[in-house]
């Protein structure tokens, strides 16, 4: 069966990771970070990144760039996995099954990275980009969107990872240490 991927408006995707999304430079400063602790001469994956990977490269760390149903045959030190790489997955055993194949191009002792929005289901009523929810999917219907996206919590994706043998080294609210808070940006560093 083939993996159900929300087609959605950039620019909503945009406005609903912000202000991760918007700090490309602090992303690659955050990945940079990261190689650096996992590998020697680090090589990073970079999955719906854009202006990440040219960070990163200019920075002078090998980056290839790919989508997650073209992902490269060869092992990378870090995979980072963009606000809109698990959301755009409409069923929680797509996204089981993309986090396996992510875990998959890891090496021994590398990093998986992930980007998200941690829910707050409480505060999306009056949320200007928020039109619909359904919690039984655990989806949003976004201002401008044809399709929902489905939102992972933060539980859920240590669930994901962990079956794909993967380990939390850590979870933050941002590129910059800062504490997880509900209704914010997450990103959260998986070991192999």
């Amino acid at each position: 069966m083939p993996t159900r991927i929300a087609e959605n408006p950039a620019v909503t995707l945009d406005a609903w990771s912000a202000p991760l999304a918007a700090d490309p430079a602090g992303a690659a400063a955050f990945l940079a970070e990261v190689a650096d602790r996992v590998a020697r001469r680090p090589r990073v994956l970079v999955l719906s990144g854009g202006g990440v990977a040219a960070e990163l490269a200019e920075l002078g760390y090998p980056v290839a760039e790919a989508g997650l149903d073209s992902l490269p045959a060869q092992r990378f030190d870090v995979v980072y996995a963009g606000s809109d790489v698990l959301c755009r997955l409409l069923v929680q055993r797509d996204q089981v099954r993309a986090v396996r194949r992510l875990a998959a191009v890891l090496r021994p002792g590398a990093a998986l990275v992930v980007q998200g929005h941690h829910p707050d289901p409480a505060a999306w009523a009056g949320h200007p980009l928020v039109t619909g929810h359904d919690c039984a999917r655990q989806t949003l219907f976004l201002a401008d969107a044809r399709v929902p996206v489905r939102y992972v919590w933060p539980a859920e994706l240590d669930l994901m990872a962990e079956l794909a043998e993967l380990a939390l080294d850590g979870r933050w609210g941002g590129w910059y240490g800062e504490a997880p808070a509900c209704g914010s940006a997450v990103v959260s560093v998986y070991r192999s």
